[in-house]
């Protein structure tokens, strides 16, 4: 590998601990402490800004590391981003060896842990489920879900309590639930409880043993879920085919929904942004779900994305060896500041064509792993959003940074508190 682009030895010195709280605040599961301390302390903005750096002084192609023995590559050119995505899975394998420890934890056989052979019926199996690129045939089943367990939650806060992240996060759980599998599975909290115990785990890859006794007790409880899942669930429309291992498939579509609640927390702040037209927004379920993109855009829920290079790999003049993990770091993009919208909230990049045309706005991933999920996750965010807000602009009670004409390098959603009433 050419060495003459990679940063001196005081450079990786400043670059590592700002990666580090990457790691630190939970790939797979957040931390609300290391959440709030990257809040207070900016690192995205400081990490993002020590990029640009790095890209003005050593040029646009992938900046090589070696941590620890650990090949790396991180991509500091928009156009580079495109490149690797699209590039996937081959020459740029989505199962790095990172990746594969941590999913290994609670969804050992999911699509994104797969190798090449087994990815196709499982990629495939995913999106006729999940009815990739299209409105889902199961729409008016999901719509009756997010209503119901909206009402729940509404009646649950009554007047005088406030809407925090716990009673959202339990609510969104049980939303999760109903639409994998059903009604009958708002109320089984268990599965959730152990999905988050190996997600914990999950965290440290493949530096924690695997507890395989509650990953087994998770899945067998997913392979009963599906067996009872009920006629216009997500569940229901999976193959009966042993090659998908429906199991591992269901259990990240819970994992995945986790971050969909953060972002759906997070809109609901940019809801009560200076200036926004908040009676427009909820009246277009289109501009809702622009809205939820804009918070995974202003606010990363992956906070990086990781591919892994299959060959060595010619770029930009420079040799990459096989088996090097190439990283995006998704705020690095999403808040370039040659994008005039940079730090505001403006969800009609998102209906326009602006954010298609920008390789580097990835929230859901780009190219042949991109989340199959997408539409019915902004379709059912968009829904359970409107459902929550019916009773006027919710009322921000935190005392979290205000949403104003600059949007805050990183808002902690553990922090995030609202009334339930609004305001008319």
């Amino acid at each position: 590998m050419a060495t003459t682009r990679a940063p001196a030895p005081m450079e990786t010195m400043r670059l590592l601990p700002l990666l580090s709280t990457l790691v630190a605040r939970g790939v797979i599961v957040r931390r609300p402490r290391w959440e709030a301390a990257a809040a207070a302390l900016e690192t995205d903005h400081r990490l993002s800004a020590l990029l640009r750096e790095l890209r003005e002084r050593h040029g646009d192609g992938p900046l090589p590391l070696n941590i620890a023995g650990r090949r790396m590559a991180i991509v500091l050119a928009p156009e580079d981003v495109r490149r690797l995505l699209e590039g996937t899975p081959d020459p740029f394998s989505p199962v790095g060896r990172e990746k594969r420890g941590a999913l290994a934890h609670f969804q050992p056989h999911g699509v994104l842990a797969s190798d090449s052979d087994a990815r196709e019926p499982r990629r495939e199996a995913n999106e006729q489920a999940l009815a990739t690129g299209r409105v889902h045939p199961d729409i008016d089943t999901l719509s009756a879900h997010v209503e119901e367990e909206a009402e729940v939650l509404l009646h649950a806060l009554g007047d005088a309590n406030a809407l925090d992240w716990p009673r959202f996060s339990a609510s969104f759980d049980a939303l999760a639930r109903r639409v994998i599998f059903g009604s009958w599975a708002a109320t089984d909290h268990l599965t959730t409880a152990l999905l988050r115990h190996l997600r914990s785990r999950a965290d440290w890859s493949y530096a924690m043993p695997i507890d395989r006794k509650a990953r087994e007790e998770f899945l067998h409880r997913v392979r009963e879920g599906i067996d009872h899942a009920e006629p216009g669930s997500l569940a229901a429309r999976l193959p009966d085919d042993a090659r998908v291992r429906p199991e591992d498939q269901v259990a990240h579509w819970l994992f995945a929904f986790d971050a969909t609640a953060i972002a759906s927390f997070r809109a609901l702040a940019l809801l009560n942004a200076e200036n926004t037209d908040f009676e427009g927004i909820v009246a277009d379920p289109a501009r809702l779900a622009a809205t939820v993109q804009e918070s995974v855009r202003l606010w990363p829920t992956t906070l990086a994305i990781l591919r892994e290079g299959v060959r060595p790999t010619e770029w930009r003049g420079m040799t990459f060896e096989e088996g090097t993990a190439f990283v995006v770091v998704s705020s690095y993009f999403h808040r370039d500041p040659r994008l005039p919208y940079a730090d505001a909230f403006t969800p009609e990049i998102w209906l326009d064509g602006r954010a298609e045309a920008e390789p580097g706005l990835v929230p859901f991933s780009h190219g042949p792993a991109e989340c199959p999920g997408r539409d019915v996750v902004l379709a059912t965010t968009s829904l359970f959003l409107r459902a929550l807000t019916r009773r006027g602009r919710p009322t921000r009670l935190d005392a979290a940074p205000l949403v104003s004409a600059y949007v805050p390098a990183l808002l902690d959603h553990t922090a995030l508190r609202f009334s339930p009433e609004g305001a008319p």
